[in-house]
């Protein structure tokens, strides 16, 4: 039975599908929902905390190794900065959670990794506020699964 756990831990760590096809992946497989939670969310998370330890050192070397690198850093850096820092201090923490709450494509944990790392949020904090969004993502696609399954086996 971990084999399907580990299973559905792999898939929750893949980019843009992440949970929001790891939990319909396990529950379809007859896993129970608590596992396949459990499971899913955390290998949402790591990617998302393996890419906020290694961003910064992969952007420094970047720079340090291309003017064009150095030149799109500084542009990025500047204008996002710049365009969006007010609203982000104000809602930056909500901001972070309900993006990667909200199940939809690119709306992930690596997602909000990257929002985190170019407006410079502390890096515990930013795994805070990823398992945060992780966790509601969880619980928004088990339910939404269940629910939907549910309606289907009336019906049908």
């Amino acid at each position: 039975m971990l084999a399907s756990e580990l299973h559905i831990f792999l898939i929750s760590m893949i980019p843009f599908s992440d949970l929001k096809f790891g939990i319909p992946y396990g529950l379809h497989m007859g896993l129970p929902l608590v596992s396949t939670c459990i499971f899913a969310i955390a290998g949402s998370i790591v990617p998302a905390v393996i890419w906020l330890a290694i961003a910064d050192p992969l952007t420094k070397f970047l720079r340090k190794h291309s003017k064009l690198m150095d030149s799109f850093f500084t542009w990025l850096f500047d204008k996002t900065r710049k365009n969006h820092s007010k609203n982000f201090l104000r809602y930056g923490a909500l901001f972070i959670i309900l993006f990667i709450a909200v199940p939809i494509p690119g709306s992930g944990s690596i997602s909000g990794a990257s929002i985190a790392y170019v407006f410079g949020v502390d890096f515990w904090k930013s795994v805070a506020l990823i398992s945060l969004g992780v966790m509601i993502a969880g619980i928004l696609v088990a339910t939404g699964f269940e629910s939907i399954t549910g309606l289907l086996h009336i019906f049908f």
